[in-house]
């Protein structure tokens, strides 16, 4: 009897502890664009970004809409509220991505493709002229940034003396 309790109680210390290791797949830092598509979810921020477009002046970026594309969301100087509905300006929005999608590539990296409906803007351009595009809007550092150089220099008396 004790023999059989000391044999459960060894065999559970031994092989319950320790827990098989599951093994991560590799993941390749430079993924397929397939790939990325696989396991992509089209516009799963498109209604927070124009609402939120709809609420402020500034314009709002869109980051990766489909991979490699970007959207500016912004209303229009004059337009006066309210603006469409936010589910208007979602379809107007995809509606927008397929038009640009159907020109010529080389004018989504010099400058994108504009198109306004009702007062709002949407600027569709290649993620890769992210900076320039930003740059001629006004906004060069992202909000997040500018953040992180405040806390940054938030205990350094010198650089609020220069």
């Amino acid at each position: 009897m004790r023999t059989l309790r000391f044999l459960q109680f060894f065999f559970r210390r031994i092989f319950m502890s320790f827990p098989k290791k599951r093994r991560r797949a590799k993941v390749d830092g430079d993924e397929s664009f397939l790939a990325v598509l696989r396991h992509f979810k089209p516009f799963g921020q498109l209604d927070t970004k124009i609402a939120r477009a709809r609420a402020q002046d500034e314009p709002v970026l869109y980051a990766h809409v489909l991979p490699g594309l970007d959207v500016l969301l912004c209303s229009m100087r004059g337009a006066q509220p309210p603006y469409p509905a936010v589910e208007e300006l979602h379809r107007r929005c995809v509606e927008c991505i397929t038009n640009a999608l159907e020109q010529p590539l080389d004018g989504l990296e010099n400058g994108g493709y504009w198109y306004e409906a009702n007062g709002f803007g949407f600027l569709v351009f290649a993620s890769r002229a992210r900076t320039q595009i930003l740059s001629e809007f006004g906004a060069t550092a992202s909000a997040r940034a500018r953040r992180g150089a405040r806390r940054q220099d938030a205990g350094d008396a010198a650089s609020r003396l220069r």
